[in-house]
């Protein structure tokens, strides 16, 4: 049984004795560990406790590498503490212990399945303040930590590191399932949710049995079913990664004793040889089949899905590659056609995220499923990514993060930043709270789609999705 003191902000769970406090007038409990990790490359097991938790500060996170221009995004992710032991999770909720228990929203963060956790750029505050939500982040490995599959270097040992992170995800739900009436939330009306890595974890999950009946909704920003790949990918991934490693490790065992420094290494020079497969794999375990197939047989009848993505996806590369780096992007994806870098651009958006959308959606209503899809066609200007002259104007990849936690009645930002806020996050809390976000749903023969952009009329917010 899990109890709530409510004026001491102390809250019973299964993993000890929470005791948080108040965050701009919303109690928070930060760092709450839902498991532990028994050993590096081993499946992540429940954490019984009845010890008092200090639950007044950040958890911390995976080990990790910063990826990209690192030098400006750097303010991401400050006074992050770096830990093998990061499986803990944060709460937000306004009235723990009530008796009308309120919608829980879960939250997967992005990062590339490399980096990420919190960060002042998602500020989950806001979901609980303005919508009387209870909010859940969980922190989970990543990286060489989380997606280094060694069941087929040393099968005895390392049989079950296949999936890690996604064991790490069923766990934290677990322990919400077990643990969030406490806060106040309702453990039957989960709604699972990300952007960008972190969508399409969800994703994923919508395609695992494991997790069926752990939540109840879905939305994905910007993520897809489509990075799975296969056992033999990311075994062939781990030859490479031990190959990579040198005289620091001849073995899986061997990898298993590195330091984290040591493990860092290698993993910074994977990084730098060329793209590097932290992704799910059909494992014949915890993912017995691929995603989008489990959809298609009905696996997520029950659950209803809202897809979203932005207006120009692709985009992005304008401040992460050079125009050379987008041609040959193009080229390896459509060919080479003569087409402008901004038809190339444009192209890739639908390309590598509308098309999985729509793939997505399929498989969802073609087992009996109910989707919404949406397009974000505004870029925020309290956005990280605003700070870019070359993209201060385009919707491109996560800039509906700002939208979506956006402090509504706060200080910062312009009117068509809050109209655009409000539009994204209702679609949100009406899924959260009604099971569906407001507009007409998604089907092979209606395409339509919910679109946000604060200078559209009413009358022109809903489009086809296909362009």
């Amino acid at each position: 049984m899990t109890k709530s003191t409510v004026g001491e902000l102390v809250v019973e769970t299964t993993s000890g004795m929470a005791c948080g406090f108040m965050d701009r007038g919303v109690p928070n409990w930060r760092g709450i560990p839902y498991g532990s990790i028994p050993e590096r490359f081993s499946p992540p097991v429940p954490l019984r406790s009845a010890r008092r938790v200090d639950a007044r500060t950040w958890g911390p996170v995976c080990w990790q590498v910063p990826v990209g221009p690192r030098k400006k995004w750097a303010p991401i992710y400050p006074d992050a503490v770096e830990s093998e032991d990061c499986l803990n999770l944060n709460v937000w909720s306004r009235r723990p212990g009530r008796p009308d228990p309120q919608p829980v929203l879960v939250w997967l963060h992005p990062g590339r399945h490399m980096l990420g956790g919190n960060s002042p750029s998602v500020d989950p505050w806001v979901l609980a303040a303005y919508h009387d939500v209870v909010v859940v982040t969980p922190h989970y490995r990543l990286g060489p930590w989380g997606w280094l599959y060694l069941g087929e270097l040393a099968p005895s040992d390392y049989a079950h590191s296949s999936n890690l992170p996604v064991r790490d995800h069923l766990l934290a739900l677990e322990w919400v399932r077990d643990n969030i009436a406490a806060f106040g939330g309702d453990p039957g009306n989960v709604t699972l949710f990300g952007l960008s890595t972190g969508a399409s974890d969800v994703a994923t999950l919508l395609g695992v049995p494991a997790a069926q009946g752990l939540f109840h909704k879905a939305a994905i920003y910007s993520g897809n079913a489509d990075n799975v790949i296969t056992l033999s990918d990311a075994s062939e991934f781990a030859n490479r990664f031990l190959t990579a490693a040198g005289s620091l490790a001849d073995s899986a065992p061997d990898l298993a004793r590195l330091d984290n420094v040591a493990l860092r290494y290698i993993h910074g020079k994977m990084l730098r040889s060329g793209p590097v497969p932290y992704q799910p794999c059909v494992d014949g375990d915890v993912i017995p089949d691929s995603p989008l197939l489990a959809m298609g047989k009905g696996l997520t009848t029950g659950v209803p899905v809202l897809v979203s993505v932005t207006s120009d996806e692709a985009g992005m590369y304008e401040a992460v590659s050079s125009p050379k780096d987008v041609a040959e992007k193009y080229a390896e994806v459509l060919g080479d056609d003569g087409s402008t870098h901004e038809q190339k651009l444009e192209a890739l958006t639908r390309k590598l995220y509308v098309e999985p959308a729509e793939r997505l959606m399929s498989a969802v209503a073609g087992g009996g499923g109910t989707c919404w899809a949406q397009v974000f066609d505004y870029h925020p200007t309290l956005s990280v990514l605003a700070r870019d002259p070359r993209l201060a104007h385009r919707a491109v990849h996560a800039v509906d993060k700002a939208a979506l936690f956006h402090d509504l009645d706060g200080p910062l930002g312009t009117d068509a930043d809050r109209r655009a806020a409000v539009e994204d996050q209702l679609g949100l809390i009406n899924l959260a709270r009604h099971g569906h976000p407001g507009w007409a749903t998604y089907t092979a023969r209606e395409p339509t789609a919910k679109w946000i952009n604060p200078d559209l009329r009413d009358g022109h917010t809903i489009r086809a999705f296909r362009r």
